[in-house]
């Protein structure tokens, strides 16, 4: 059964989505990723996602469509979280430091 997101989720997954899609940079949307032998139903945590255009997430050559070719190409998807991790974690440190230096004016 879905759980609706959190405040706190919602937050992250914006963030997530804001980062633009990992293969492209082209605007996305948050991807889910499935532990193996979660049923299609249901979804990992909101915390556990990868920000992909809708070619990357749904398209042809996708995530969803082509699993194993996806991966072989761009990673795996533990992989491609931790980058989005390593990002989101570059994005708040610039904003640390951003918002020092505006205060230091």
């Amino acid at each position: 059964m879905k759980k609706a997101p959190t405040k706190a989720e919602r937050e992250h997954m914006s963030k997530v989505a804001s980062l633009g899609c990992l293969v492209c940079q082209r605007p996305a949307n948050v991807h889910h990723i499935r532990p193996i032998g979660l049923g299609i139903g249901n979804r990992s945590s909101h915390y556990e996602t990868i920000p992909l255009c809708h070619d990357h997430h749904q398209g042809k050559f996708s995530i969803h469509n082509c699993k194993k070719e996806f991966e072989a190409m761009y990673g795996t998807e533990k992989q491609l979280l931790q980058k989005t991790l390593q990002e989101l974690i570059r994005l708040e440190e610039s904003m640390n430091l951003f918002n020092f230096y505006a205060r230091e004016k």
